[in-house]
This record gives structure tokens, sequence and C-alpha cells, in this order.
């Protein structure tokens, strides 16, 4: 990599949005908070993003709102590198990105951005419709995968992601973000695919009866079905949800989980809801029921006064039982069947 770049906030705006036809999003953050404007592309290029912590959305959406389900274009593939989470410098980084990834299992980024932290990687593709989701949502695990080393975030992964601007200033670092290399090429989402990821294994047709429609579901492409499926039928509801609404948004949230692969915080967050609320989670309950059963069991009591006294069936006595016995807690002269 060659030194770094002078900026130009305005060449790399017009290269992102210049074709961009839906809405982009500007967040500004600052002591108070953060403030978030939505522009069409001709009022974006004029505006300043020389102050403090500006972001923009590198993909538009259909509406002024920043939700996956309106997302309109995917302009760019990026990742955002958390270097300084690793024993590797900025230097050594972008070394061995060049050396041993770039145009061998990922391709050449577009930009390669100095974020004051840490470091952004972004392709610029032909613009694709929200259709297309799936399959970006593909190529962006794909590059992650390939850079989690160099401490890639698997939190940045999603459609809607804001990043930094160049000139922009990080107030963490108290630097101005900055363009490192650029490489003019614009991406067809296809040929990523095809040059970078690993073929998929071909649909092997079962034998027996044939079917007359063959329905092939790729597991992201039915979650974001799913969520389209959800929000029409919320629109031609007109949100009139009444006796439904807790459902629809179980459901929601699920397959918006199941799509980002982001149910393991999702987990993280219910599991903190339950514990602030005093309350305990399934693992919780069995851990004390078995606590408890132990107890019985070691003051003599039978198996159908335990039932009562916890209220619980016979197999589920016999199963906690059983774990007991295994993990060496209870001896054999202690069950009365």
């Amino acid at each position: 990599m060659g030194n770094a770049l002078q900026v130009n906030k305005v060449n790399y705006i017009d290269n992102v949005h210049s074709n961009s036809k839906g809405w982009i999003t500007r967040r500004v953050i600052d002591k108070k908070g953060y403030n978030q404007w939505h522009y069409k592309y001709a009022e974006l290029k004029d505006l300043d993003m020389n102050g403090e912590n500006i972001y923009i959305t590198l993909n538009t959406f259909y509406k002024p709102c920043r939700r996956l389900e309106n997302i309109k274009e995917l302009n760019t593939l990026f990742i955002d590198l958390d270097y300084y989470k690793t024993d590797k410098t900025k230097d050594q980084v972008l070394m061995d990105l060049e050396k041993n990834y770039f145009n061998q299992s990922i391709p050449i980024p577009n930009y390669v951005i100095d974020s004051g932290r840490g470091m952004y990687l972004i392709w610029l593709i032909n613009a694709v419709p929200s259709q297309a989701l799936p399959l970006w949502k593909a190529v962006q695990d794909h590059l992650y995968k390939q850079l989690k080393c160099f401490g890639a975030d698997r939190q940045a992964l999603d459609a809607t992601r804001i990043l930094r601007v160049p000139g922009s200033i990080n107030s963490k670092s108290k630097t101005v973000v900055n363009i490192l290399d650029e490489y003019e090429y614009v991406y067809d989402l296809r040929e990523i695919q095809n040059g970078f990821l690993p073929e998929l294994k071909p649909y092997e047709k079962k034998k027996g009866r044939p079917s007359k429609i063959n329905y092939i579901y790729r597991e992201r492409s039915l979650y974001y079905g799913r969520i389209q499926d959800i929000i029409k039928l919320c629109e031609l509801r007109e949100y009139d949800l009444k006796g439904h609404r807790e459902l629809i948004l179980f459901l929601y949230r699920y397959y918006l989980c199941s799509f980002t692969e982001d149910i393991e915080k999702a987990k993280k967050i219910y599991q903190e809801k339950l514990k602030s609320q005093g309350k305990l989670n399934e693992k919780e309950k069995i851990s004390q029921r078995r606590e408890k059963i132990k107890d019985l069991l070691d003051e003599g009591l039978k198996q159908k006064d335990i039932c009562l006294l916890l209220n619980i069936s016979k197999p589920t006595y016999v199963r906690d039982r059983n774990f007991l016995k295994e993990q060496g807690y209870i001896n054999l002269v202690l069950f009365v069947l």
C-alpha cells in the first residue's frame, strides 16, 4: 500500500452514490446523543462532512427509514476491521492483506479507509435490488470469515450499516477519517460470488414420484421472504393488529434474527431482561428443580411424594434423577421407585 491519499469526500460520495435512486441516511453523534437525517444523493453531496462523528449509509432505502425491510439498492460490500483488538499494527495488517488475501481469497477492495481506531474495506458493486439481499449477505459472511483474524466486526455486516465518512473526525481517536488506498473498478455481485465463494453443492433430486413443481429455498431467502410477508400483511390490514400484535412482533423478530444470524445476541438480551425482572431462565429453573429433588431424596422422600411436592410428572422426575446419578450427586440406595 502506498502513502495515504488526500481525502476527497466529494469523489467518495460520488463513487458510492452517484447512481443511487433511494434515500441515504446521514447520522451525526455528539455529546447530546445522535441525530439522523435522510437525503437523496443530490442533496447529500453538498452537505458539510468535515465535522465530528459523521456517518452515512452505503446502501439506500425506499423511504426515509433506515430499516432492513426498506432496502432499495445494495451498492457496496464492506468489512469493519477492529485490528486494535489483535496484536497486529495497521501497517502489518495492510501488508498481510495485500500479500495473502487481495485477489486470492477476497477481491481487491475499492476503498481502504483508516476510520481512526480501525479500518474499513469497501467494495463497490453495480447496484442490485433488495431481492438480492440473501446473496449479498452470503458474500458479506464470506468476507467476514476470511478477515476475522484481523478483528473483523461480526456486528457490522448488516445492509443498513452506517460508516464514518472520509474527511470527518473520529472524536475517540482525535484523528481524521482517511482514505489509504483506492481501486477504480466496479464489481458485479455475481462476479464476486463466482470468483471467490466456494461452489455450492448441486441440488440432487430425490428418487420417487416427480412433483409438478419443485421449490428450492435457501435459508436466507426463506427468512427474508417471511419478513416481507409479515410487512405486507401489516400493510394490508393498515397496521390494525388488535389481538395479533404480540405474535406478529415475535415472528418478525425471530425471522430477522435468523436472517442476520443475530440469535445469540437476542438470547443474551432476553436473559438480561429476565435477570432484571428477578426471573429464572429455563436452564436455571431446571438446575433449581434438580437441587430440590436431591435435597428431598437426602431426606428420604419417595418418588410419589417428590412429584406431589414439586408438582412435576414422573418422566420429569426420572429424567432429573438419572442426571443426578450420572453426575455422582446421588447414590442408588436413595432411589425408591
